[in-house]
């Protein structure tokens, strides 16, 4: 006789795909936000790239997303939209990038702007990043995202991404005090990855970047001011423990530091607090 375990199993596995097919389903015929919202939830989830592909359509539609977010007096919202996103960047692979992908060229799609947040948040999820993602990154950090962009490039940090990242910091087109907030808010929760490390070596090679932007990706790793460049903000990006970060990473640190020091326009406060936090490295 079968165990009882082995039955309920496979009886499981039996139940997914029909209860996959009644979420797919249910796209087209709920009304009621709260279900088309739990049907879509579970679909992103579900790994599935056919059913995340027919969610893809349906989140490409002016009609579903009304259906999705009605809002209140007329005014639309992302309430539902937001949880539908959550799902995705919880569960990220090739189905979920392929979604963000083709809904970041779907007008329909980006014609409310909070949309689009959601979109690159579950976009940049998804590791490592693609060509096709950081097109993407690049376009729509030259639009009003750069604030966005940056955090979400430097904590996906594959390769791709910190290319873009690093791309980002070099233009000069794009505004000084942009790129030392985005310096600021993007490198702080990530000052232990070695990858990150080893970019921020590059970028603060005397004239490969402005002196400004240089001196504000030195003094992230090297000088935390939160109340200086955050002021009293909630949620403030705070950084990890110098215990956390591995000893390649605090070697790769000490170089940068002593690297910098070398340097003769790094300002005395910085070179101070290099000194300082080079001392309290473990």
């Amino acid at each position: 006789m079968m165990p009882w375990w082995i039955l309920a199993l496979a009886t499981c596995l039996a139940l997914q795909p029909t209860n996959l097919s009644k979420q797919v389903t249910a796209l087209d015929t709920q009304r009621d936000p709260a279900r088309i919202e739990a049907a879509a939830v579970a679909i992103a989830g579900s790994g599935d790239a056919e059913a995340i592909q027919n969610l893809a359509t349906h989140l490409g539609r002016s009609s579903f997303l009304r259906r999705l977010d009605p809002g209140q007096n007329g005014e639309s919202d992302i309430d539902h939209l937001l949880q539908i996103f959550r799902a995705l960047a919880d569960r990220p692979n090739a189905a979920t990038e392929a979604l963000c992908v083709a809904l970041a060229r779907n007008a329909k799609f980006t014609s409310m702007p909070e949309r689009l947040n959601l979109l690159l948040n579950s976009l940049a999820a998804v590791r490592p990043m693609s060509n096709e993602a950081a097109a993407i990154f690049r376009e729509t950090s030259r639009s009003e995202y750069l604030g966005v962009n940056g955090p979400l490039l430097a904590r996906n940090a594959s390769p791709v991404a910190l290319k873009v990242l690093e791309e980002l910091f070099s233009d000069e087109s794009l505004e000084t005090e942009q790129r030392v907030d985005m310096a600021h808010r993007s490198l702080v929760p990530v000052r232990t990855n070695p990858a990150v490390v080893t970019m921020c070596a590059r970028m603060t090679v005397p004239h490969v970047i402005s002196i400004k932007v240089r001196t504000a990706i030195a003094e992230t790793l090297f000088d935390y001011q939160p109340r200086q460049w955050f002021g009293v903000a909630m949620n403030q990006p705070t950084p990890p423990d110098w215990k956390s970060a591995s000893a390649s990473t605090l070697s790769a640190l000490r170089t940068l530091g002593r690297t910098l020091l070398s340097q003769p326009d790094i300002p005395a406060n910085l070179r101070n607090a290099i000194t300082n936090t080079l001392d309290q490295l473990p």
